[in-house]
Formats: structure tokens, sequence, C-alpha cells
């Protein structure tokens, strides 16, 4: 038997065509994905020195759970249009090929309904087990008012300081944080999760407009 017979048989070798031109959809998934990339590191770059300058005392942390909603849902949304891309019609792709504004408005509507999950959180319209739980921070409790005085209500109270008692509320334990992080990111990767508890409270309200209120169910 030869040499050349007892040598085993060499396995073909495949190039990859990295160079060979992209499909039209393939072009335009690309350069989305460029896009988005770029506008989420610039939304971390401003996350990581906002985090810096509150740890360093150098910030005001007052608000910064609501910031940590919005951000949380504004990663959502960009999670939620990477994954969706793919699925989507050749008009939406055109659409956010060209348009940086389009690329950015899916994000930002998730930051405003994590924003208003937030607030169903907390105004108790949505409660149970599964949902987090909030108490005031210290400001708050002690009376501080670091904000300019506004008119006063028809009870006598400060109008401006109680609707700034808004951002002035934390988690109240790291259970209630990580419940929080959760909901608010499902709220900006699905757009439908928030919209359908809407939905139920429209649904749901009476003719006198008392709304029915979500236990600890998820829509």
């Amino acid at each position: 038997m030869t040499d050349d017979a007892a040598k085993p048989p060499k396995t073909p070798h495949f190039e990859l065509a990295v160079h060979e031109p992209l499909s039209e959809r393939l072009e335009m998934i690309r350069v989305i994905s460029n896009r988005l990339c770029i506008a989420l590191a610039a939304l971390l770059t401003v996350l990581i020195a906002g985090a810096y300058l509150v740890s360093a005392g150098r910030g005001d942390a007052v608000g910064a759970t609501s910031w940590m909603v919005l951000i949380t849902g504004i990663l959502g949304g960009f999670i939620g249009l990477q994954r969706r891309l793919k699925a989507m019609e050749h008009d939406d792709l055109l659409l956010l090929a060209r348009s940086w504004v389009y690329v950015l408005l899916s994000p930002l509507v998730g930051g405003i309904l994590s924003l208003l999950l937030f607030i169903l959180f907390i105004s108790g319209l949505v409660e149970g087990d599964l949902f987090p739980k909030f108490a005031a921070d210290a400001l708050s409790i002690d009376g501080g008012n670091q904000f300019p005085q506004c008119a006063t209500d028809a009870s006598g109270s400060d109008a401006g300081d109680s609707l700034m008692k808004l951002v002035q509320i934390h988690a109240v334990g790291y259970e209630d944080y990580a419940k929080l992080v959760f909901w608010c990111f499902l709220a900006g990767y699905s757009e439908k999760f928030v919209t359908n508890i809407i939905s139920r409270f429209e649904s749901g309200t009476s003719e006198e407009g008392n709304p029915t209120r979500e236990h600890g169910q998820q829509p």
C-alpha cells in the first residue's frame, strides 16, 4: 500500500464570501443594526456617567428610581426592535434604514410606557405579589422641600410639592427593585404588554368611571 493511500482524505476547504454583496433586505437590516448599536452605546455612556456622578456625590439622586425606570424601558425597546427586524415588512425596514428618528421612536415609546407602568404601580392600580412595592424617600418623609414654592391647592397643601413626591420614591427592597426592572424592561420590549393593561382598565370601567383593579396577574 502506498503512502498516498494511507493518508486520510482531505476535507474540502470553503471560504466565506464576506465580500459578497448583500441583498437589499439584509443590507437594510445591517444599517439599522449599526444605528441601534450606536444609539445604545450613547445611552450606556450617559448612563455610566450619570451613575458615576451620583455615586461620587456630584449629582442629585432625587428621582433616581424614575430615571432607572425610563432607561430600563428604553433598553427593552432597543432589544425588542432588534428582535423584530427579521420579521418586519419591507416598508418598515426601509423607513428604519432611512430615518434616525424612526429608529429611536420605538425605544422612546418603550421608555414612556415603562414610566406609565411605574405610575400604575405606585398608584396601587396594579398590585399583587408579582409587582414591586414602594416607599417614600427620606426627603419626602421629613417634609424637606428643595423645589420652588408653587401655588397651594384648596386644602392648603403645596400642589407643586405634592407632584414632586411622585419622583421622591424608591422600591422597598432588592426583590422589589428586581421586579421593577423586569416589568419595566418588559414594558419597553413588548409595547402590547402595557397597552393590554390599559385596555383592561378601559373595558373594566363602569359608567361611574371606576376602573377594575389588577391583582398580581400578568396580562
